[in-house]
């Protein structure tokens, strides 16, 4: 039933009243209904209408409408809106108000007043598009991203291995990949007014670009010998190794393998790449080391007694070298120099002399050089039949060399240096009595230094010092 009883009357005694003083309000509803009420699909709700009596002693009856239709047995200052559907949304709900009182049987309303609400019905967030699975490489965008059906009012949580993301409380998660933070499994907590969802787990894998955590050392070996360079590395699997010499790709694999020669030292690198990049070594340099080979060997040597002898040995090879000498095949203490030196030769001194030239490639021996005592006069210089002098000494510029000779047989008169190789031959033949002869140190290309004039005669071999000065 709808309206107002008696409206003529209710206003007859509501001016009464009034003027009667008895008169409480001009308004009945004093808490009207809000204009719209909100609820989640399927969720009770109350709504209620505060009321005053219009006049002193009146009561107050209450009538529920739904779009303009009574709600039979709602009949107090609250309503309770039970399991709304979405055809429930936007219906409007109306209470009226009525001031009464009784009058023997008749009931006497003095005043009336209305209030209506809209009611909006909201269903629960639906998710239209799950987050999916995730892989890339390290360094690049990574995005997940949930849609639902209406995202207003609602909030989001991602997780990871199921622990909150800071920051990450939005429908699209963007960040930079990083494998040690984003890789995992993920989800997402929608919530709202209507309800909580979560979304399916999804998985995050991040693939890393190579990373070099060992790179080869430099490297020297001997030739013949096998080189092994390795590097380390990680990042996601597979790797792959290109290794370079000098530019030229010359092997793959983590270990480059090789036998040592000059064409394969050189500087190497290596490019470990995957399918998030690669990286390069810096430059290592290998360089192959030689063993020893002699190039110049110990000559024979013919001495007097008290002169000095002097036997050498050169070779190339990888420095530093080794040296020791042998006697008669017996290593000489201390004769560990290039150089072996026997400042006043005797008798006990003659043999044969080698060489052990060595480094850490291998050692090789010098030939045999002998060493053979001649006889000869006791004093040289006081041998009537051949002598030698050389003045001035030291030479500066040209020196005058007189010797003398015995006549009857070929004379030898030479220039050694210090290390007893020959220079040069002096003079060679059968001379009689004294001669003369100029010697130019500058014209000889001779350097400051000490050499031995030697004169050789059937029956005496005379040594003298030929000291040169700049």
């Amino acid at each position: 039933m709808r309206g107002v009883l008696l409206p003529s009357l209710s206003m007859f005694l509501w001016m009464s009243a009034a003027l009667s003083g008895t008169l409480l309000a001009n308004k009945i509803i004093t808490g009207p209904l809000p204009e719209t009420v909100e609820v989640c699909l399927g969720h009770d709700t109350t709504i209620c209408v505060y009321a005053t009596p219009l006049v002193a002693g009146d009561q107050l009856r209450y009538q529920w409408y739904k779009n303009g239709d009574l709600i039979p047995g709602e009949e107090g200052p609250c309503l309770t809106i039970r399991n709304p559907q979405l055809a429930d949304d936007w219906s409007t709900y109306e209470v009226l108000v009525q001031s009464y009182y009784v009058s023997g049987t008749r009931i006497i309303v003095t005043g009336e007043e209305r209030s209506a609400t809209t009611l909006r019905v909201f269903p629960p967030p639906t998710i239209v598009s799950q987050p999916q699975n995730w892989s890339g490489c390290e360094g690049t965008t990574l995005s997940l991203s949930v849609v639902v059906s209406d995202a207003a009012g609602l909030s989001f949580q991602w997780y990871k291995d199921g622990v909150p993301v800071p920051g990450a409380d939005a429908a699209t998660y963007i960040t930079r990949a990083s494998a040690d933070r984003h890789a995992g499994t993920w989800w997402c907590v929608i919530s709202g007014p209507c309800g909580t969802l979560t979304t399916d787990q999804v998985q995050v894998q991040v693939r890393k670009a190579p990373r070099i955590t060992r790179r080869p050392a430099a490297t020297a070996e001997c030739v013949g010998r096998q080189v092994s360079l390795t590097v380390e590395a990680e990042g996601d699997q597979p790797l792959q190794y290109q290794w370079y010499r000098n530019g030229v790709p010359v092997g793959t694999g983590q270990t480059l393998t090789f036998t040592m020669d000059r064409t394969t030292e050189g500087n190497y690198t290596v490019t470990v790449s995957n399918s998030c990049g690669s990286i390069t070594t810096d430059p290592i340099s290998v360089v192959a080391l030689l063993p020893p080979q002699i190039t110049s060997q110990p000559q024979d040597v013919q001495a007097s007694s008290g002169s000095r002898v002097v036997l050498r040995v050169e070779a190339t090879g990888t420095l530093p070298f080794s040296y020791q000498w042998q006697k008669d095949g017996q290593d000489i203490p201390g004769a560990t120099s290039q150089t072996y030196v026997i400042e006043n030769v005797q008798k006990s001194d003659e043999g044969r002399y080698r060489c052990k030239v060595s480094n850490r490639c291998g050692e090789v021996w010098s030939n045999e050089a002998e060493v053979r005592l001649i006889s000869v006069p006791e004093n040289s210089a006081q041998s009537s039949s051949t002598r030698v002098s050389i003045t001035p000494l030291p030479v500066t510029g040209t020196a005058t060399v007189r010797f003398v000779a015995p006549g009857t047989s070929p004379v030898h008169l030479s220039l050694y240096d210090a290390y007893g190789r020959q220079l040069l031959t002096v003079a060679e033949g059968t001379f009689v009595g004294e001669h003369r002869l100029q010697l130019n140190v500058e014209a000889l290309g001779l350097a400051a230094g000490v050499y031995v004039l030697r004169l050789e005669a059937p029956g005496s071999v005379l040594s003298q010092p030929f000291v040169v000065v700049r």
